[in-house]
């Protein structure tokens, strides 16, 4: 198994990956990060196939390192062993991992409701935190479709990919403005369910499926356009006093309302 040694942070590799941390270069290169066994063991388990593996030298004799290096060489991945320190400088967390995964972003184009009996739809969600916690939760419950509307962060961001737990890699994403997204929600077979604060209707009801979950933005919620675009609109019930909640917490709750019965264990 070919493995490079890099000890310069004038080396160009290096200089790349240092360069995702950016939208622009992650939109430029089409490339994303990844730190840590357990993202990169997600990552292997969904069947992605990296670009790249950054390695501590000085865990070179890791038997689980060694495991996840030798699946990344026969992906056709170039292995890199850095120094400790130059790690560190790669690294965007203040704990560094022993190991960095590079990869191409994976976008779906598909919009057909196939297989998937719930689709979630998020409108211009903009905290990566948020996001990535939201993808951790679709895959919880066994949620894999996501449509990113509008001016939406980057679910390939290190802060999304980092509180997704590595679910982003479990997640088929497809990136849709509001007019298109309107244009499909038109003529899905099952019903669209927009939460709302205004709605009547409480959002513990069965749906008929395949069902689109929209869900809007962190301070906005949704525009007069998609709640036209809805077959339901539905609101969570809350205290007196208590405008809204967190837009991860509420699409916890129901993606949990729609999945429950069909969740094992």
């Amino acid at each position: 198994m070919p493995v490079e040694e890099i000890a310069s942070a004038q080396n160009p590799l290096i200089k790349l990956v240092r360069s995702l941390s950016s939208r622009k270069h992650r939109d430029e290169t089409g490339l994303f990060v990844a730190e840590g066994l357990d993202h990169v063991r997600k990552a292997k388990a969904q069947g992605f196939r990296p670009s790249y593996l950054l390695f501590d030298r000085s865990r070179a004799a890791d038997s689980e390192l060694n495991e996840i290096i030798a699946w990344g060489a026969g992906e056709g991945a170039r292995i890199v062993a850095l120094p400790e320190a130059l790690l560190a400088r790669v690294s965007a967390l203040s704990n560094p991992q022993p190991i960095v995964l590079v990869g191409q972003r994976k976008w779906s184009p598909k919009l057909e409701a196939g297989a998937h009996q719930v689709i979630l739809a998020l409108d211009e969600i903009r905290d990566p935190g948020n996001l990535g916690n939201i993808m951790r939760t679709a895959e919880a419950t066994a949620v894999t479709r996501i449509f990113l509307l509008g001016d939406s962060c980057d679910p390939f961001s290190p802060e999304a990919v980092r509180a997704s737990a590595g679910s982003v890699f479990a997640m088929e994403i497809t990136a849709l403005t509001r007019g298109e997204f309107s244009a499909i929600a038109r003529s899905w077979p099952g019903d669209v369910v927009g939460t709302f604060l205004a709605a009547a209707e409480d959002f513990r009801k069965p749906f008929r499926r395949p069902v689109i979950l929209l869900m809007g933005g962190e301070s906005h919620g949704l525009p007069e356009e998609l709640t036209a675009a809805c077959t339901h609109l539905v609101r969570i019930p809350m205290a007196p006093g208590v405008e809204s909640l967190n837009v991860a917490s509420a699409t916890a709750l129901m993606l949990y309302e729609l999945q429950l019965p069909s969740l094992k264990g």
